[in-house]
């Protein structure tokens, strides 16, 4: 919501902490990616397209739970990944089975973005590491 130049995010706090903090995510991409107008959150949910839903979806889960570091880390599985990146199962699953795509490509720290996000989760890599492959 944006009201007297300030933008706010609402979210319901009857939700699981995990639910809440991947909708703050999902409607700061929705933000950050343009999909809401010349004035932030001015346009309503059902306003926005499936294609700006989707992308705002991509963007929660790639901030909550970065592929270079879940490959760093070794992690594939749901539960796995849920514990370590506080997020739901459901989101979990979804990251999973993205996963098991990028595993097969092996193409990991190919663009220097992504070399400096897994620079800045390393200590927490190392720490974190299954070691059980």
């Amino acid at each position: 919501m944006h009201q007297d130049g300030k933008t706010s995010i609402f979210i319901n706090k009857e939700e699981h902490m995990l639910r809440q903090r991947f909708t703050i995510m999902h409607e700061l991409g929705h933000f950050l990616l343009g999909h809401l107008g010349d004035i932030p959150f001015a346009r309503s949910e059902e306003e926005c397209r499936p294609a700006e839903e989707q992308a705002a979806d991509k963007f929660a889960i790639d901030m909550l739970a970065p592929a270079c570091v879940l490959w760093g880390m070794r992690l594939q599985t749901p539960e796995e990944i849920a514990k370590y990146c506080q997020i739901s199962i459901a989101a979990a699953t979804f990251r999973a089975e993205r996963m098991k795509l990028l595993y097969q490509r092996g193409m990991f720290l190919t663009h220097p973005l992504e070399q400096r996000v897994y620079a800045r989760f390393l200590h927490y890599i190392r720490k974190n590491r299954k070691h059980d492959l």
